[in-house]
């Protein structure tokens, strides 16, 4: 069993069953199929070879290889009460907080973010020799000029974990 591609063409029905009596209870359960269809790449092979291939499946399972199911609704709701309905349930969507927290965990809006506050915190930061009361009189009469390239950061950063 060495090259998977060689071993599917053994599983290729050799001679179709569309001489199936769908009336018949079905040879293998749920259980069987969801362990089955469970299983992939060789194992799902080893398995099914084990079974006997593709064309005793469908002999179980009452239907034909070549045409599929027939169509009939009595059949198709017998199928569906057997086996259920064929369907995955769509995945539960994440919510805003947890969309939030995966932008955070971004190696680039965490640099972002550190090099905003310590330009925001150097903003502040006075020259040594430059402190006098006029200085302080400046910081806060041009606040704005003094810390835009800090506030610019963290505008960016908050933007880009909203969007």
């Amino acid at each position: 069993m060495g090259d998977m591609a060689n071993s599917t063409v053994e599983f290729l029905p050799q001679s179709p069953c569309s001489e199936v009596n769908h009336d018949e209870n079905f040879g293998c359960n749920l259980e069987q199929l969801r362990s089955l269809m469970e299983l992939r790449g060789t194992d799902a092979l080893d398995k099914l070879q084990s079974e006997g291939g593709v064309s005793e499946l469908c002999r179980l399972l009452r239907t034909s290889p070549a045409e599929g199911l027939t169509g009939d609704v009595a059949d198709m709701n017998r199928r569906r009460t057997i086996f259920g309905q064929n369907f995955i349930p769509p995945k539960k969507p994440k919510t805003f907080l947890q969309l939030v927290w995966e932008a955070l965990q971004d190696v680039t809006l965490i640099i972002l973010e550190v090099a905003a506050l310590i330009s925001l915190g150097l903003s502040f930061y006075p020259v040594p020799g430059d402190i006098d009361e006029g200085y302080l009189k400046n910081i806060w009469t041009n606040l704005d000029e003094i810390w835009w390239a800090g506030k610019d950061k963290l505008i960016y950063f908050f933007l880009k974990i909203w969007i």
